[in-house]
């Protein structure tokens, strides 16, 4: 690719050189002429002489920028091809990795459905009844089974049906909780018993020390009276208190009934009233049926 566009960029420039070649040698000079001959000058060897050498030192400096250019072309065509390359090979690994995501998906799919076989077989090899069923004339092993069923799982139901194979499993979980238990007991029991122990000599040390602490005989000291005098006027107080709240809630259920026999009166007034600017008819039969209970009510 960068040979064909160097051999492109090549061809333009000979057929540009070939182009300009005519009239830096016939063109420009007739111009100059005809435009000294209208100035009505002359033209002197030196000033032409630097002119023309100002003019290669711009026309060198024209190629030199034209050669930047050409490389900063070079380089934005090469960055554009490389930026194409990168975006097909990005597209063809964004293809590969959505295959691979379908790809997985199906596996993934493909999983769950036999977890759910396997899950189904599980649950089915579980469900299966098992041999050696426990017969219904022996009533001991069925009393056992009662019991080890309550012992198991006391809100559970007790099953139906029982394998003997099952009955044994308890019988052996129920000995390994029993092994456990006694084995914690024996060493558990004595710590727990020397520190109950320790606990109430100290309780009773303390409660001697309570009792006999400022007593001169070898009875131990009740309790003092201030304290006695101070629990009777406590329990007086307490009593008092019960009074008071006895009496404010009396009073307070009191006030609720008159609130709500208030509060019915008040809606009937409401009614009446209403009734009587704006339905009389209903007014009327209100009255008529007050005033048959009156009469009910008298006889």
């Amino acid at each position: 690719f960068f040979r064909r566009k160097s051999s492109e960029l090549a061809g333009e420039l000979s057929t540009l050189t070939q182009k300009v070649q005519p009239f830096i040698s016939e063109t420009i000079p007739c111009l100059c002429s005809e435009l000294a001959q209208l100035q009505g000058t002359y033209i002197l060897q030196g000033d032409y002489d630097l002119k023309v050498m100002r003019q290669e030192y711009y026309i060198n400096r024209q190629k030199t920028f034209i050669n930047h250019l050409v490389n900063q072309l070079a380089r934005h065509q090469f960055l554009k091809i490389a930026c194409q390359l990168e975006r097909k090979h990005i597209a063809s690994a964004h293809a590969l990795l959505r295959v691979i995501e379908s790809e997985l998906h199906s596996y993934l799919s493909a999983v769950n459905a036999r977890l759910g076989h396997c899950n189904s077989l599980i649950q089915a090899a579980s469900e299966v009844r098992e041999q050696g069923a426990i017969d219904d004339r022996d009533t001991f092993l069925h009393a056992v089974r009662d019991l080890l069923c309550i012992h198991s799982n006391s809100q559970a139901a007790v099953p139906t049906y029982m394998s003997a194979h099952a009955l044994v499993q308890q019988i052996s979980a129920l000995q390994s909780d029993l092994l456990s238990l006694q084995s914690e007991l024996e060493t558990t029991l004595p710590a727990d018993r020397k520190r109950c122990i320790n606990e109430l000599c100290t309780l009773i040390q303390t409660v001697e020390q309570l009792l006999f602490a400022s007593s001169t005989t070898a009875e131990p000291v009740l309790t003092p009276w201030p304290l006695m005098r101070a629990l009777d006027d406590m329990e007086n107080a307490n009593a008092q208190v019960e009074v008071a709240v006895e009496e404010v809630t009396k009073a307070r259920t009191q006030k609720i009934k008159i609130f709500e026999n208030r509060a019915h009166e008040v809606g009937r007034e409401r009614q009446v009233f209403v009734d009587f600017f704006s339905n009389h008819e209903r007014l009327k039969n209100q009255v008529r049926e007050l005033t048959s209970r009156v009469k009910a009510l008298q006889e």
